[in-house]
């Protein structure tokens, strides 16, 4: 049976809410959609970069916490593969 899900993303100069939700099976499945809805926002620039670090909060529809991700910031290597020397 599937739940109603929202997501909130915060980072330390702002939050965006998301009033409507998500129906999804179980937390896993809300985390994979709200992640490539991001993924989305950050290819259509709709994302700002610069914000700061930016966190995933994933709430049952009465606003219980259920998961806080930290998302990677872009703006860094994501491994030390990516590192390049001066």
């Amino acid at each position: 049976m599937s739940q109603r899900f929202h997501f909130r993303l915060v980072s330390s100069e702002e939050a965006i809410e998301d009033t409507i939700g998500a129906e999804a099976q179980d937390v896993e499945e809300a985390q994979a959609e709200a992640l490539a809805a991001i993924e989305e926002l950050r290819t259509q620039g709709e994302l700002p970069e610069g914000a700061g670090e930016w966190h995933l909060e994933i709430r049952s529809a009465s606003g219980v916490l259920l998961r806080t991700i930290q998302l990677p910031r872009r703006d860094l290597p994501q491994d030390l593969s990516d590192m390049s020397a001066d």
